[in-house]
């Protein structure tokens, strides 16, 4: 059994000298994008060989089966949808008139969305923006993938959070970063969606009918053979993924300029790390025994305020929340969840000391000074010659961090890249970024 050090010592930084050039990663996605063509002519092919070896009276006469077949392959991807269907949002154009995000209403909004599609040269496709009742810093796209099916639910999503703590300028960096998601910077294979699904359908379909669905044996190969799809389609989107992100961020740079982006980068960073801190106080909440996991993550969530707030404020807040919560006793629904949900509550807190480990491993870790960078202590916002010394401490400290987070200790959602090399990225493609910008607005 591996020593505890072992599983929380933070892995050894990549080297910052492999920053991409912006022409590497824009060949890059496009070679991508050439096998995707070849991929989605391999796909259709597919669906033609399935469609004759699959007993189509069969499938009629055993909807069950069908059913279980097609939803055991589609139903992760339904999820997903779902996620974002039942979200709690609202179009900028829906909001109303006496609703103000921090310094931000519905008019101004609309006006930096148009200006940020007129610097960029994007269409105006009626594009819709939501505006998602969420805490975190946060912004997302989505493009289903399905032609006119689900199309409603294409659009870019801003968390409210994001509204109340950046300026302008870094709101329409983050709508240039989606809008590059949408309209620049993706692969074909995701735009062709409904024919990967149909392919999975008729393979869970094909699998089911071999196996004949009549034991725990076929349940387990469909499952199995699910994963296994989503697996193989996903494998191009996970070597390319951090590339479109970097061009993502190439293209929101291209709106206000690179500071304005890096300021909006490490206003993210410092959002994570108050965020860190609050978890590793709720966990050390949870050593009392006096709540479960469950409800230390409703604590902190409702706890968490909208807009500006210190580390202390914030922590307060959370430990007087906390004490709420301890205070109120036994509930029946407490008893009911103690009664069903007794184990998945024993494995949450396992998780919880775990993180709790990885959290004091932070401590061991060598924090660049950045703040020392700032015109105003409190104020994130970098000028050229700012920038250029924020660069310069980062490439002479490679082993010391920005921020105390998860990332610190080499995790990552294997799709963006890590916070530094964002910033570095920007800075070694400036004049690039430029370029294309003048491009732009010429």
């Amino acid at each position: 059994m591996p020593q505890t050090s072992d599983l929380i010592a933070p892995k050894p930084n990549a080297s910052l000298t492999n920053i991409p050039r912006r022409a590497q990663l824009l060949q890059r996605i496009e070679a991508a994008n050439r096998w995707g063509v070849m991929l989605a002519v391999a796909q259709f092919f597919a669906v033609m060989l399935l469609a004759i070896l699959i007993d189509w009276n069969q499938a009629v006469a055993e909807p069950w089966v069908t059913t279980v077949a097609i939803g055991a392959v589609v139903g992760p991807f339904a999820m997903e949808l779902l996620r974002f269907w039942v979200v709690k949002k609202k179009r900028i154009e829906d909001l109303k008139e006496q609703t103000r995000f921090g310094d931000f209403d519905k008019h101004r909004l609309g006006k930096l969305y148009q200006d940020t599609l007129r610097r960029l040269r994007l269409p105006n496709d009626r594009l819709p923006v939501y505006i998602v009742a969420d805490k975190s810093m946060n912004a997302a796209m989505m493009h289903v993938g399905m032609g006119r099916l689900f199309r409603g639910l294409n659009g870019i999503y801003l968390n409210r959070q994001v509204l109340h703590k950046l300026t302008a300028d870094e709101i329409q960096d983050i709508m240039g970063h989606e809008l590059g998601h949408y309209y620049r910077h993706y692969l074909l294979s995701d735009r062709y969606r409904l024919l990967t699904l149909i392919l999975g359908s008729m393979l869970g379909m094909f699998v089911a009918q071999l196996l004949g669905m009549e034991g725990l044996f076929s349940m387990v190969a469909l499952v199995i053979c699910s994963q296994g799809f989503w697996w193989v389609t996903a494998l191009q989107r996970a070597r390319h993924a951090m590339a479109i992100e970097f061009l993502c961020d190439d293209l929101g740079a291209q709106v206000n300029g690179i500071a304005t982006s890096v300021a909006g980068l490490m206003k993210l960073g410092a959002e994570m790390e108050v965020l860190t801190a609050i978890q590793q106080q709720a966990v050390l909440s949870t050593s009392q025994g006096k709540l479960n996991a469950h409800e230390i993550v409703e604590a902190i969530f409702t706890a968490i305020p909208y807009g500006h707030a210190s580390l202390d404020e914030i922590q307060k807040a959370v430990a007087k929340q906390i004490e709420k919560r301890s205070q109120q006793g036994a509930t029946l629904g407490g008893f009911l969840r103690y009664m069903w949900q007794s184990d998945v509550d024993a494995e949450a807190g396992e998780e919880l000391e775990k993180a709790m480990r990885k959290l004091k491993a932070l401590e061991r870790i060598p924090r660049l000074p950045w703040e020392s960078l700032l015109d105003k202590s409190k104020e994130i916002r970098f000028t050229e010659h700012t920038l250029a010394a924020l660069v310069a401490m980062i490439e002479s400290n490679p082993e010391a961090e920005l921020f105390h987070t998860p990332e610190a200790l080499g995790e990552s959602d294997g799709q963006h890249p890590p916070l530094k090399s964002r910033v570095l990225y920007l800075w070694h493609n400036r004049q690039e970024i430029e370029r294309a910008a003048e491009h732009a607005g010429a």
